[in-house]
């Protein structure tokens, strides 16, 4: 049936396995970001500044963090990061 010399087969049978891989990445399962938290130290190495620049962030209202604790407080992904698991723009962000 199948003509081992015929160079067409073998790109179809590496397309049908490509195929295969992309459909089992696309179908894996998601991970869930909604009780994912960082703290200061986490952010400021995801953002590539210092710790202190993520304090200001919070101060300025730029960034909400979550009291846990008496002293410790807890940054909550999703005001990192936007929908599409990309880091937001904080630098040159004025307050409205």
């Amino acid at each position: 049936m199948r003509d081992p010399h015929n160079p067409f087969t073998i790109i179809t049978d590496q397309l049908t396995e490509l195929r295969k891989l992309v459909l089992e990445i696309k179908n894996s399962p998601k991970e869930d970001y909604t009780n994912k938290y960082y703290t200061y130290h986490q952010v400021a190495d995801l953002l590539h500044v210092d710790y202190q620049s993520i304090r200001n962030y919070v101060n300025a209202g730029f960034i909400n963090a979550e009291e846990v604790g008496p002293r410790k407080r807890l940054i909550h992904h999703y005001q990192i990061f936007n929908e599409d698991q990309t880091l937001k723009n904080f630098k040159y962000k004025r307050k409205a």
